[in-house]
């Protein structure tokens, strides 16, 4: 190709190119145009879906203050007239119920939010205090099956709780065992092992004995620590 050279060689190229793309774009316009729309529609959904989330979660949120505020409201003195000002109880009893209530209708209504799934296991604790085992009981099964591992580690030691309240403590320690091997921010391998000891104090005092120093060994100065040591030296003095 006398007298052409490389640059003129690569303009040519790229005219071809450039060309080549601008019919492809002319044929396929429709299409184009139509993928554009399905991305921005995704996007927009997406947004809408975010903003749709963040105020379902400033809702629960605000929800989830007004019920803990109940559940955790004084008891009035025997023969004291309720207060329309400040919300009182007559029994634990009566105050579990109320706040049982209030979390399960926030659970229902906010069941994708982070408060939805802490009120989900506030219902279970909640009913324990209205001494609605069976209720409890499910609930708090329910909650510890959560994605939320914080959340369901909570609602599993809780259920491990109303198990050693009903004389069920071979369920309790399976589930304290089960803390021990996956520890979360919430529930604390040495928090699990504190509380299997302290049932293995009346079941298996060795074993218990056992946990004890080695938390003392594991967190001297720490608070686990601290209570173990306290706990030996009571035994001590026991025996």
């Amino acid at each position: 190709m006398p007298g052409y050279t490389r640059r003129q060689l690569k303009e040519d190229k790229f005219a071809e190119t450039a060309k080549g793309a601008a019919h492809w774009a002319d044929v396929h316009r429709q299409t184009v145009i139509g993928g554009g729309l399905l991305v921005l529609i995704v996007a927009l959904a997406l947004g809408g879906l975010w903003t749709w989330h963040v105020r379902q979660t400033e809702q629960a949120n605000l929800e989830l203050g007004t019920a803990l505020r109940a559940f955790r409201a004084p008891l009035r003195q025997p023969g004291t007239p309720s207060d329309d000002t400040t919300p009182s109880f007559a029994t634990i009893a009566e105050r579990g119920k109320a706040a049982e209530k209030q979390f399960k209708s926030i659970a229902d209504k906010f069941p994708y939010t982070s408060p939805g799934k802490i009120a989900g296991y506030l219902q279970g604790v909640a009913a324990m205090q209205a001494g609605e085992n069976a209720a409890a009981e499910q609930q708090l099964k329910t909650a510890s099956d959560f994605r939320d591992k914080d959340v369901a580690a909570l609602a599993k030691i809780a259920l491990a709780t109303l198990y050693r309240s009903t004389n069920r403590s071979a369920d309790a320690v399976k589930i304290y065992k089960d803390l021990m091997d996956h520890p979360t921010a919430t529930v604390s391998k040495m928090q699990a092992q504190l509380e299997l000891a302290e049932i293995y104090e009346t079941t298996d005092p060795p074993q218990a004995k056992s946990i004890y120093e080695q938390l003392k060994k594991d967190d001297p100065t720490g608070p686990a620590g601290q209570i173990a040591g306290a706990k030996l030296a009571k035994a001590n003095k026991t025996n």
